[in-house]
């Protein structure tokens, strides 16, 4: 486990094992809250989780809580410090990893946009498009236009099941949209099929003069 992995799970635990013990008493519950709140909002400037890791390292509960105009002296007992200051950490870790995702497309976007590519490849998760969890979502620069493709798993058969859509994304972003979809989708057992039928997608959406 690398050392990013572990304190992640350190913070995790941390947080797991700080509120079972305040919410017994609801005047410890709101003030650690609060607490936990005012130093999650003290880590806003950091940028990502690898920084976030370093700046845990690089300090302590006691200068976290200063930090945040806390003297710990005036912390009830019943509230550890160093359980507080995980859970800080790790609803930072929550807003970043939620945050990156999106930050992610917009920089390919820009990539993209200043390289002069005509689409951009804004998304892929998974390791093998041929077994699931795949997906790819490759989308048109300046239109939003965008093809997505993804491997999943019958439940049933066990088996995988070859998806195809096509959507419309904001263009700056790459976010979703209220739009319908510009192709439905369709499922497909025969991973060649698929494969054929995205090509097909691909110069219908992708090629097509933006409007």
């Amino acid at each position: 486990m690398s050392e990013r992995d572990e304190t992640m799970r350190r913070w995790r635990q941390g947080e797991e094992r700080l509120y079972p013990v305040v919410t017994v008493r609801p005047d410890l519950y709101e003030r650690c809250t609060r607490l936990v709140r005012s130093l999650s909002d003290r880590l806003e400037s950091v940028p990502d989780l690898d920084a976030l890791v370093t700046t845990y390292h690089a300090g302590d509960a006691a200068s976290d809580l200063a930090g945040a105009g806390v003297d710990p002296e005036d912390l009830p007992p019943e509230i550890e410090q160093d359980l507080v200051r995980d859970a800080a950490y790790n609803m930072r870790a929550r807003q970043l990893a939620t945050r990156a995702p999106a930050e992610q497309a917009e920089r390919m976007i820009r990539r993209a946009e200043s390289a002069g590519e005509p689409t951009v490849t804004i998304w892929t998760e998974g390791r093998s498009e041929l077994w699931p969890p795949y997906r790819s979502i490759e989308m048109q620069i300046g239109s939003g236009r965008a093809v997505a493709v993804s491997t999943e798993l019958d439940p049933e058969s066990m088996a995988p099941v070859f998806v195809l859509e096509g959507l419309q994304l904001d263009p700056q972003t790459g976010e979703g949209s209220t739009d319908p979809p510009l192709a439905p989708r369709r499922e497909f057992a025969d991973a060649g099929e698929w494969r054929q039928a995205a090509e097909a997608l691909r110069r219908t959406l992708l090629s097509k003069p933006q409007p």
